[in-house]
């Protein structure tokens, strides 16, 4: 559940220190990535699992590219050479999307407005369409279109929003969807008829366009049509071998940063980390994105790669971009739907003993922020005022006096909803229930393989499990407080993301979230637990690779992986 109740908003996270290109490609050159996951569709924008997600996301970050990227600290930076990000006016609050000249499709077609219009319309959903984007409620539905340049979309907010600069990412070729949806236009022919289906808000087109973004890359019952393998980065599909493995192939007309090294890359599916493992010692796997489960842990993982000595391998496990915590349903039938309440289920949560447990397999930072990790400048000087010191020790005794004076019923039947494959969230849930019943909680396992249905329906009181920290690592803050899952509102914090967006120094910007970290708090938003932990597993032969500033890809860095044809 790493990712799941995470709006997907920056979908590359390439590194932009230094230049590459595609000189260094070795020909004949294979790299094997091993990806505990499942395939569902190569468009990233409507995956609602999260391995499915993961797995799209990889794919991503090898064969797109956006207007801004993550650096090797997390940060957000510029990726001129495809575009530029262009705040016009703070008011009205309008930015202009513009993609760089000679940018080209893998297939020559030229990158331009149609494409920006295609994840604008998704995003939007104009005429009663229907998308199913990750990014629907997400900022895009507060801006109105201005213009449309040959290269450019501008567009014009009712609202500052902070995710303005990565809100309009270009995941699919806009003229593969039109072909798709309008009977094999011609690429020229299918990118008018995006535009025009959505300044004219057609219903029948835009649904049309709307179902081709989904099925053009859905891959959950067969391998999506050739043509749709283009791409924008140092990558391109070459072929998907359904609930087995995708290929890709260099793109040796990549015009990015960071050309593509080796010339193959397979990334290849697994149920269970055992079983990748198991392939890297044999040869045929060189780097692996690994898991947990309920049968083995990461550090079983570690001990195995270490007694192994005919395998020559390193481990990287590190503090991710996403803590465990506990949150709450704000939603009418939410059960916990008092402050006091809500409070008192936080009071006793044994988060010191959460913190202890999960550090005896693999060391782990606790999270004291909903904002910021551990490793962040702006960490102690937001966790030193934002309320966090009142929940690292559970008090039993005063959960249970709050919940006497405010719960109408005793004890307060409260619905619990955990990730039952992943082994981290099976322990919250049993301590949290050690003890539940004293303060006068009765807890109901609501617990499932794949709880997507029961969150977003509403099915619960409490979610534990991971959520993304967003200070820092490109995300949208607003997805802490604005989701399908949480149901959260609260008009101070929508204050406080004005001033969020409306920032143009990051000092301004960090006070912002400060105020919004203590904010949730105080509502009694949910309780952040400690950072996941990610662990990677690759090769020595690949050399000394740059690895994601937060462990949770496999393949970020494949332009610093040492490669050969032997």
């Amino acid at each position: 559940m790493k990712r799941f109740i995470a709006i997907i908003l920056a979908a590359g996270t390439l590194a932009l220190s230094g230049c590459s290109t595609v000189t260094k490609l070795v020909p004949g050159s294979v790299v094997n990535v091993a990806e505990v996951a499942s395939l569902i569709s190569l468009n990233p924008d409507v995956v609602t699992t999260a391995d499915a997600e993961k797995f799209a996301s990889e794919i991503a970050n090898l064969t797109s590219e956006q207007f801004y990227e993550l650096d090797a600290n997390g940060q957000l930076v510029e990726n001129k050479d495809f575009g530029t990000v262009t705040l016009d006016s703070q008011s009205p609050f309008t930015v202009t999307y513009e993609v760089a000249e000679g940018r080209k499709w893998s297939d020559g077609q030229p990158i331009d407005a149609a494409d920006l219009a295609l994840s604008f319309a998704a995003a939007t959903n104009p005429g009663g369409s229907n998308f199913f984007s990750l990014r629907a409620g997400a900022g895009l539905q507060y801006a109105t279109v201005k213009t449309v340049g040959v290269r450019s979309l501008t567009l014009t907010f009712s609202q500052p929003i902070p995710a303005w600069k990565t809100i309009l990412p270009v995941y699919v070729p806009a003229h593969v969807v039109a072909g798709a949806a309008f009977d094999g236009v011609t690429p020229a022919r299918g990118k008018a008829m995006v535009i025009e289906a959505l300044q004219s808000k057609d219903s029948t087109k835009l649904q049309k366009l709307a179902d081709a973004y989904r099925s053009v890359y859905y891959s959950a019952f067969s391998a999506p049509k050739n043509n749709a393998f283009v791409s924008s980065g140092a990558y391109s599909i070459a072929s998907v071998l359904k609930d087995t493995s995708v290929t890709l192939k260099a793109n040796r007309g990549f015009q990015g940063l960071h050309g593509p090294v080796a010339e193959t890359v397979n990334l290849k599916l697994y149920s269970d980390s055992m079983a990748a493992l198991n392939d890297m010692n044999t040869g045929s796997v060189d780097i692996i994105g690994a898991t947990e489960s309920g049968l083995v842990k990461y550090s079983d993982l570690v001990n195995m790669v270490s007694s192994l000595s005919t395998m020559k391998a390193s481990t990287a496990l590190r503090n991710g971009s996403s803590a465990d915590m506990v949150l709450f349903n704000f939603g009418k039938d939410g059960a916990l739907n008092s402050p006091e309440l809500r409070k008192a289920f936080m009071l006793q949560v044994p988060k010191a003993q959460i913190v202890a447990q999960a550090s005896q397999d693999a060391q782990v930072a606790s999270a004291d922020s909903f904002v910021y990790p551990s490793n962040s400048s702006y960490y102690e000087s937001s966790v030193g005022s934002n309320g966090s010191s009142g929940y690292l020790m559970q008090d039993v005794e005063q959960a249970g006096k709050i919940v006497k004076a405010a719960a109408k019923h005793h004890p307060l039947d409260v619905r619990v909803v955990y990730d039952s494959s992943n082994p981290r969230s099976v322990a919250e849930y049993k301590l949290i229930a050690s003890r539940a019943a004293s303060a006068g909680f009765n807890l109901i396992d609501m617990s499932s393989a794949d709880p997507t249905r029961d969150l977003l329906a509403g099915n619960f009181d409490v979610y534990v499990g991971p959520r993304l920290l967003v200070g820092e690592v490109g995300q949208d803050p607003t997805s802490l407080v604005a989701d399908r899952v949480t149901r959260y509102t609260d008009s101070q914090v929508s204050s406080l993301l004005v001033d969020y967006a409306k920032a143009t120094k990051p000092v301004d910007a960090a006070k912002a979230l400060a105020k919004i970290d203590s904010r949730l708090y105080t509502t009694g938003y949910g309780l952040p637990l400690y950072q996941v932990p990610n662990l990677l597993i690759y090769r020595t032969k690949l050399g000394k690779i740059e690895l994601s500033p937060f462990g949770d890809s496999a393949t970020w860095g494949y332009w610093t992986w040492s490669v050969s044809t032997k």
